[in-house]
């Protein structure tokens, strides 16, 4: 991406304000504005990818000062590995509330894992309203979603907060009954 760069405000960026002994790194390439009397600019985070927001030049300067690549290597790379399984909170301020009452704690992170419920839901999907109904907030609310898988295949579920995946795993699994087919490296040779 470096070479792609076509103007001197393009490049990487480091914060002026430091975090926790922490600067945050960004990188930052032109991109043609809707309104064209302000160009605007894609933002890159270490632990985020690409921001959905393009910000104008005077607002980035504002908060960061350019560097040349070495500059920010340290910093951004620190993040990037950090965000593999530390939320911002833990990373930017030493902790996390959520993770400190033992709750998971996603916000930051550079991949995050999701848990869909898709198939034939229709005949559970009273009890899945009443798992999700059980639990706190916003998250309580039933969400329907479209994905495509890295290997191409689509799948319409709904999501499941993780906090209420053991309950429903367990609500789900009563009654039903297990199959078990045992093959074994002995079997395959007889066949």
């Amino acid at each position: 991406m470096w070479q792609e760069l076509r103007t001197v405000d393009e490049g990487f960026f480091l914060s002026h304000q430091m975090r926790n002994g922490k600067r945050m790194a960004i990188f930052v390439k032109a991109t043609k504005g809707i309104n064209k009397n302000k160009n605007l600019y894609q933002v890159f985070r270490p632990n985020t990818g690409l921001q959905v927001k393009l910000e104008p030049l005077q607002d980035i300067k504002k908060k960061y000062q350019k560097v040349l690549p070495k500059a920010a290597e340290k910093d951004w790379t620190v993040q990037y590995n950090c965000s593999a399984n530390q939320c911002s909170h833990a990373y930017w301020r030493g902790n996390c509330k959520r993770y400190m009452v033992y709750q998971s704690c996603e916000v930051g992170l550079r991949r995050r894992t999701y848990y869909v419920l898709s198939g034939s839901v229709l005949s559970v999907w009273s009890k899945v309203e009443e798992i999700l109904a059980a639990g706190p907030g916003p998250q309580s609310k039933m969400q329907i979603l479209r994905l495509k898988t890295d290997d191409g295949a689509k799948i319409v579920g709904c999501l499941i907060p993780r906090h209420c995946v053991p309950t429903l795993v367990s609500k789900l699994s009563e009654g039903a009954t297990t199959y078990s087919n045992k093959f074994t490296n002995a079997d395959s040779q007889h066949h």
